[in-house]
């Protein structure tokens, strides 16, 4: 099988070294609290969805603001790795660890979770843009910062969310959050399967 030009490899290259760069920035923003670079990443009113948001990315913005001023401070790892791409319009998937420390009851915690972020993007006159945000949950953990504290937690609650990040769901809905029980993880295959089957023919399409 004949390989592409050499241009159209080193285009591909430019394209991957980009995305992959906006991906870890856009991570680095929620951070750091750089709003505005948090918000430039993306397209305009593009959808973000976490265990607790569901909305535009302005939106998203404002609310972590908000919930980085009441104490909860998170922090990303991310590591991209899969690209896939037509013209101006791409997906990147990839592997991340959200660690979080928190006090409830006045007992610290770490959480910690492994997740996949997923996106879209499309190619602007400005360059690559994140045209959507979605986590899809592996596992999660928590312990207490001191070990010999025992954890807070309501443990009929913990078992009742699911069981790919059924603690930072619990940490959250203790903290008041709206938790919803219907985000992307490995412990539904089967609409992680049809989540990827759309988002491949969304490349393939735009529809």
């Amino acid at each position: 099988m004949p390989r592409d030009s050499a241009e159209k490899r080193s285009e591909a290259l430019l394209d991957r070294a980009e995305i992959f760069y906006l991906v870890r920035f856009e991570s680095l923003c929620r951070d750091i609290r750089d709003w505005e670079g948090l918000v430039g990443s993306y397209v305009p009113a593009s959808p973000v969805r976490t265990t607790w948001f569901d909305g535009a990315i302005e939106d998203f913005a404002d609310a972590l603001r908000a919930k980085m001023a009441a104490g909860g401070i998170a922090r990303h790892r991310v590591f991209p790795a899969k690209l896939h791409q037509k013209g101006g319009r791409a997906i990147c998937e990839s592997p991340a660890n959200i660690s979080e420390r928190l006090t409830l009851e006045g007992v610290q915690l770490d959480v910690m979770a492994h997740v996949r972020f997923h996106s879209r993007l499309v190619l602007t006159d400005v360059g690559w843009r994140l045209n959507s945000f979605e986590a899809i949950y592996e596992n999660d953990s928590v312990r207490p910062v001191n070990p010999a504290d025992t954890l807070p937690l309501d443990w009929t609650m913990v078992n009742a969310m699911r069981s790919s990040y059924r603690f930072l769901a619990a940490c959250d809905a203790s903290r008041n959050h709206d938790v919803s029980q219907d985000l992307l993880g490995d412990d539904r295959p089967d609409v992680l399967e049809a989540f990827y089957l759309a988002e491949r023919h969304w490349v393939a399409t735009g529809e």
